[in-house]
């Protein structure tokens, strides 16, 4: 009988497809959780005995690759290594990679398992792989491969061949003309990872002089390097840990730089966004520096969501020093602020906190206790806790709610986590009073979560009328006046919160509710811009500029054409989208101005070109842009927009051009018929080329379109009777009063034509273009 062993090594020795599978086999079993019996030790060890019993061919860099990190993971970097060895030059024959590329791979990890094993060995490997790193073809990405390199220069503790490997990366950088236009910001860039390395190595000396040599860089930058804030503030954010004392320069600097070149001028919520990061940054000096009493003081005028924040970090920082400080109250309140509306980072150190000080804490004990019913009852919490283990209350919330109860009764906190519960399982009786007493009296805590699920409540509990009749409940911030008036505004997100046993009122119902929410955002977000005070994430600037665009609509639905303009001028100066260019083009139709409705429309067309627009529709509005610049005695520039069309048309994929092909015709037609008064030699051969398509869609609107057009044709003009007559046999149940009304005045005005072609009327333009 032959055993695991010898059959296994008898066997053919794994590569491709096979090579892969048993990897993920292996790694599965490794990372089996569902055996929770097994010590993952002892996992290890069968995985290791596994590997061993298996011979493997790896043809190619990734499959070398694959299996020397998987020798890593089981803790074998000897065997990792001498896998590599044995198998690299075959590796490197087949791989299908530019061999210098396929070189610094296995380079790459050939020092990556000598550092666990042979540490000196993998540091004299270093500098040669970064020179065979920085003379790589520029058709091969090497940025990943020197974060690699970097990371196990770092490991290695190897200084000073960490910092010539920055020099050798810049190098290979400058050589690519692609980063000319950010050369300033790279050099300053490689300048604080110099001083990031001095720090490790303790020359405070060399990393302060690097510190100064980088904000003097990115401040001298010229104009058209393009350097802004968020450039500035990545280098604070590195520069702060390595040497603290130089914030205030740097800061100046800043300042100096961007009042110099950038323009226009940052708006005034741009301003007050950009103090929120630089408040944040001092209270941070100041606690590296040891000045915690400072720090706590300027904390609460740094912590405010800000756009490209993930989680609240800040709260965090911001608990720790309060704990330090002995500042209780604050503490307790700050802790119970960031669980109620579950921020990521804040909310785990607050309820960490609430863990540790509810038993010896007796001053805030309820406190504490709400924070952790609220990290058992809350679905957000409980995931943000399950991935840090032991951070999950052990008690239940109903535990910590009846501690709550013997106590406050009455409490609020108590009504809102009760009525919060009660909403989920839909018994919306028993939560109304409840959500009433805590969210309707506490706007403080009407986040955008909360308001909805009372207003839920009302619906589906009452009657409209008295729904519609009770107190309106107020919210404190304007990030969740937003949230509220996106729910109540669709009726898919407000329907599964009523419990589905009662009809979502009417759109015009809920309309007067939706835009007493967005104004009420609007106002507390521009109370921040103006004063600093506010709520959590009133400083989040694409919050802002959402909340202007969905408000504009509203006011453009209702003809308030020159508020809507000012709402979307007001999110193009926060943080620009498409839909506010897209927005004021409307305001421009809506109002009938034919010179804003061209210039509307040309800056919608560059932005989108230089952004992207995934909603941008050219087919329902081209033909508007044409009507306008015919009015405006401009019609040589409707062939600007006929090329537009057509590039709009050619860049879709081929499903699109399909789902497209329609609506793009129709508005062809009806740009070449504007476009006819004015170059009618040059509209005619593009008519003939689409006319036969067009009649086979036997669509009333893109007949009539063309047979407009065909009356700048007087010796055409039995085609064009035809073909408005066409156009009139194909009106459908789709086509509108207007469009029916136009196609028979279409048909009566080419009969009029017909019957006068001798008698053509004075002036430059045919009598019959009156629009």
């Amino acid at each position: 009988m032959h055993s695991p062993r010898s059959a296994a090594a008898s066997a053919s020795a794994l590569q491709g497809d096979a090579l892969h599978a048993f990897l993920e086999q292996a790694h599965e079993l490794l990372h089996d959780d569902s055996s929770s019996t097994i010590a993952h030790s002892d996992r290890v060890a069968a995985v290791v005995e596994l590997m061993a019993q298996q011979s493997f061919a790896p043809t190619t860099v990734t499959e070398l690759e694959r299996v020397h990190d998987f020798w890593l993971t089981l803790e074998q970097p000897e065997t990792a290594n001498a896998f590599l060895q044995t198998h690299r030059e075959a590796a490197l024959q087949g791989d299908e990679r530019h061999p210098a590329d396929a070189q610094a791979r296995i380079a790459l990890s050939d020092i990556q398992s000598r550092l666990d094993f042979d540490p000196a060995s993998a540091v004299a490997l270093l500098l040669p792989t970064a020179q065979s790193l920085a003379a790589l073809p520029d058709t091969v990405d090497a940025s990943g491969y020197w974060q690699g390199w970097q990371w196990m220069a770092n490991k290695a503790q190897a200084w000073e061949i960490a910092a010539q490997g920055v020099d050798l990366e810049r190098a290979q950088e400058r050589a690519d003309p692609d980063n000319e236009d950010r050369a300033a910001y790279l050099d300053t860039m490689a300048l604080v990872h110099k001083a990031e390395l001095d720090q490790r190595r303790g020359d405070t000396a060399s990393a302060t002089r690097h510190v100064q040599s980088a904000i003097t860089t990115l401040r001298d930058a010229p104009p058209e390097q393009g350097v802004d804030f968020d450039q500035w503030m990545e280098l604070a954010d590195r520069v702060l840990p390595v040497v603290t004392s130089s914030l205030p320069a740097l800061l100046m600097a800043c300042e100096k730089q961007l009042a110099r070149d950038e323009q226009p001028a940052p708006s005034q919520a741009v301003r007050a966004h950009r103090k929120v990061r630089i408040l944040r940054l001092q209270a941070q000096a100041c606690a590296l520096a040891g000045q915690l009493d400072a720090a706590v003081q300027l904390a609460p005028q740094g912590h405010f969501g800000l756009t490209d924040d993930h989680g609240d970090s800040f709260g965090a920082q911001q608990l720790d020093w309060l704990a330090q400080a002995g500042r209780m109250d604050e503490a307790a309140a700050l802790a119970l602020e960031s669980v109620l509306h579950a921020r990521p980072g804040a909310a785990q150190r607050g309820c960490q906190l609430a863990l540790e000080r509810f038993a010896p804490d007796s001053e805030h004990a309820i406190t504490w206790a709400v924070i952790l019913a609220c990290a058992r009852e809350d679905e957000d919490m409980r995931q943000m806790l399950a991935r840090e283990p032991g951070a999950m209350p052990l008690e239940s919330s109903d535990f910590y709610l009846d501690f709550v109860r013997s106590r406050e009764p009455d409490n609020d906190l108590l009504a809102l986590i009760l009525g919060l519960r009660l909403a989920a399982k839909r018994q919306m009786q028993q939560a109304l009073p409840l959500l009433e007493q805590s969210v309707g009296r506490h706007p403080e805590w009407a986040d955008s979560d909360k308001l909805p699920k009372l207003w839920a409540a009302r619906f589906a509990a009452l009657p409209l009328e008295e729904a519609l009749a009770r107190p309106f409940p107020n919210a404190l911030g304007g990030h969740w006046c937003y949230g509220a008036g996106v729910v109540l505004d669709d009726a898919d997100d407000l329907a599964p919160l009523m419990g589905g046993k009662k009809k979502v009122p009417a759109d015009e119902v809920l309309l007067p509710l939706v835009i007493r929410y967005y104004e009420q955002g609007l106002e507390r977000f521009e109370q921040f811009w103006a004063t600093g005070q506010g709520r959590f994430k009133d400083a989040d600037l694409h919050v802002y500029s959402m909340l202007c665009n969905n408000l504009a609509i509203k006011y453009r639905f209702a003809d308030r054409y020159d508020e809507a303009a000012v709402l979307h001028h007001k999110g193009l100066a926060s943080s620009p989208f498409a839909e506010h260019q897209d927005g004021l083009l409307w305001c421009a139709i809506g109002k009938d101005d034919d010179a804003a409705i061209v210039a509307e429309a040309e800056r919608l067309w560059h932005f989108v070109q230089q952004h992207g627009y995934g909603r941008h529709d050219p087919a329902n509005y081209f033909s508007t842009i044409a009507m306008s610049l015919y009015k405006l005695d401009r019609g040589d520039e409707i062939s600007i927009w006929l090329e537009r069309l057509d590039q709009w048309f050619e860049e879709l994929d081929e499903d699109e051009q399909r789902d497209q092909r329609r609506r793009y015709l129709a508005a062809l037609m009806s740009m070449l018929d504007f476009f006819s008064v004015f170059r009618p030699e040059q509209v005619l051969p593009r008519l003939r080329s689409y006319q036969q398509e067009v009649r086979a869609l036997k669509e009333s609107y893109a007949l009539r379109r063309l047979g407009c057009a065909l009356e700048a044709y007087p010796e055409l003009l039995e085609e064009c009777v035809a073909m408005h007559q066409e156009a009139v046999g194909n009106l459908g149940k789709n086509d509108n009063e207007a469009e029916q009304r136009m196609a028979r005045e279409g048909l009566e005005r080419a009969q009029r034509l017909l019957a006068q072609r001798d008698q053509p009327a004075a002036g430059s333009k045919p009598w019959w273009k009156f629009w």
